[in-house]
């Protein structure tokens, strides 16, 4: 694999974690043997560990808190990695963010129902 940098942009651990199942589906494809770097392999597990949702409901969430609440994209991640399931736990998360600041108790509680809605559907 290149070491060449191709794109970058904020992802999700669900997103990530999609990349690099295909990083390693085209890498089997390639050379068989030699398979990912460590590095990879260390994110690879990680990932896996870690990932709440797959990638496209990350996505949904990160659509939903972005164009809806307008929520800054660094923290609609943070959403999306941390999965909040508390007014206490999303404040946190928020609490350095313009928009978050503003939310009242009723809006965040509307948000995690939202995020529920999509994570059950």
């Amino acid at each position: 694999m290149s070491g060449r940098k191709k794109d970058e942009r904020a992802v999700s651990i669900p997103e990530v974690k999609e990349i690099m199942e295909n990083v390693k589906k085209h890498l089997s494809k390639i050379d068989s043997e030699e398979g990912m770097s460590h590095f990879q392999e260390i994110t690879y597990n990680y990932v896996n560990k870690f990932a709440k949702h797959d990638s496209k409901t990350a996505i949904k969430i990160r659509k939903l808190l972005i164009d809806k609440h307008s929520i800054e994209e660094l923290y609609a991640i943070n959403i999306v990695n941390i999965d909040p399931k508390t007014i206490f736990e999303l404040r946190l998360i928020l609490e350095k963010s313009f928009t978050g600041r503003t939310l009242t108790n009723d809006q965040l509680q509307e948000i995690l129902y939202q995020l529920e809605d999509i994570k059950t559907s």
